[in-house]
């Protein structure tokens, strides 16, 4: 599968991603490449090429936090949430493991 594949299908699983599936995987995913700091601060400190830019940080951080404190996203929420997620098509590819075909959700559990 080439870099583009691999984006292309990467960025398909997200957006068909449910809600739940969000919640679940993809967004505790990314959040795992934040620092502690950041975290703490709910926003970007450091600009270190992984985790979330400035703006996007800030709004998953929220989307997170709101999930963690047991309340679902809304479906304008999971829309914006799928919009943002597939920018990091890259980092998720870094996170899977090392297999060149049939990408499954599962990949990310």
């Amino acid at each position: 599968m080439t870099l583009k594949e691999n984006k292309q299908r990467l960025q398909r699983m997200i957006d068909n991603a449910t809600s739940l599936e969000l919640e679940l995987v993809w967004i505790p995913k990314i959040m795992r490449n934040q620092t502690y700091d950041e975290l703490a601060a709910g926003e970007t400190i450091r600009n270190n090429g992984i985790g979330l830019s400035g703006v996007d940080g800030a709004f998953i951080s929220d989307i997170y936090n709101q999930v963690i404190a047991g309340k679902h996203m809304s479906d304008k929420q999971a829309t914006a949430t799928r919009k943002i997620l597939r920018k990091y098509h890259k980092q998720y590819s870094d996170m899977m493991p090392a297999r060149e075909a049939n990408l499954q959700l599962s990949d990310f559990e």
